[in-house]
């Protein structure tokens, strides 16, 4: 249901949002609102909230490190 007040220029703005908050790139957002460049998206798209996809990165790299740790060896004398 569409909201009374609702423009089209701000249902471009909420697709936008949504699309950058589920990890789409700013081409692919350009893509599916049809806008000629990347640029374009990434206006449509600047308020998007990306602390779920940074707090997502650093658990990544914080699990990528861990299996990269080697196991400490003592020294032979």
């Amino acid at each position: 249901m569409i909201q009374p007040g609702l423009t089209l220029k701000g249902l471009r703005h909420t697709v936008a949002t949504i699309l950058a908050e589920m990890g789409k790139d700013n081409g692919t957002i350009a893509l599916m609102l049809g806008h000629a460049t990347e640029a374009m998206a990434k206006h449509y798209s600047r308020w998007a909230d990306m602390t779920t996809r940074a707090t997502s990165a650093v658990t990544d790299f914080e699990a990528e490190l861990n299996k990269r740790k080697t196991k400490v060896v003592k020294p032979t004398v």
